[in-house]
């Protein structure tokens, strides 16, 4: 998956391995994203990348963070994005209790919100915990894609997807969706959290793919910070 930042930096960075937390890279710097079916591959160096925490379910592990992580750490700038969903096999044991209240069973909104929570709290004290507290204090991204665990009902997806949000927020992150419109829209529906965007496209250059820096694209109703674009290889994203 890929992105594109249209951010200035929020932070400062004296050495080059210290390039992660709070940072966005220059607009229309070129980078990657990587995970799971990345591991053992090798890594370019570029001005920064996104890490994926999870394996590509919530409640799993990318086995490769650490490694991934800190080969992006010692190029530039390293990022972070989780898998999300609205159900699973958990739904009804971690949906039961949490931030939205006590849930019955039927309370589909209820439990998805507790859920998308609890998938956001497990991803960040599994990020915490092997790359440390420092690391973790970066931008975020929730990757909302087909092939997870989505319920038929776009308001339930969309409380999933509000709870990860607020575990995150919460936590003071930097924190944007990574999808397509059209994807978005089948899943999540007309909800609109107002966070940035990671846009992803099947384009093949950085030129191409910045054709989706604008405010139309921004199906979150948030900006479009980042485009994703598929040279071939690793997913490359570019910041607009």
């Amino acid at each position: 998956m890929i992105v594109v930042l249209a951010c200035a930096p929020v932070g400062t960075v004296t050495a080059p391995g210290a390039r992660a937390a709070g940072m966005f890279p220059a607009a229309r710097s070129v980078g990657y994203d990587v995970s799971w079916p990345n591991c053992g591959m090798p890594e370019p160096t570029q001005r920064f990348a996104v890490v994926g925490v999870t394996g590509g379910l919530p409640f799993t592990a990318n086995p490769c963070l650490a490694a991934e992580f800190g080969a992006a750490r010692r190029t530039g700038v390293a990022q972070l994005y989780m898998n999300i969903a609205a159900t699973g096999r958990t739904t009804a044991r971690l949906g039961r209790t949490g931030p939205a209240g006590s849930c019955a069973p039927s309370a589909s909104l209820c439990t998805a919100y507790n859920y998308g929570y609890a998938a956001a709290r497990a991803a960040y004290s599994l990020a915490r915990s092997r790359l440390g507290a420092s690391a973790v204090r970066t931008t975020w991204w929730l990757d909302v894609e087909f092939g997870a665990n989505w319920s038929s009902s776009p308001p339930v997806n969309a409380r999933a997807v509000a709870g990860a949000l607020a575990f995150l927020r919460g936590r003071g992150l930097p924190v944007g969706i990574y999808s397509t419109a059209y994807q978005w829209s089948h899943i999540a529906g007309r909800f609109r959290p107002g966070v940035p965007t990671w846009y992803a496209t099947v384009t093949r250059s950085a030129a191409a793919a910045r054709h989706a820096c604008t405010a139309s694209r921004g199906f979150t109703g948030g900006i479009v910070r980042m485009v994703q674009f598929a040279p071939g290889g690793l997913d490359a994203d570019t910041v607009c």
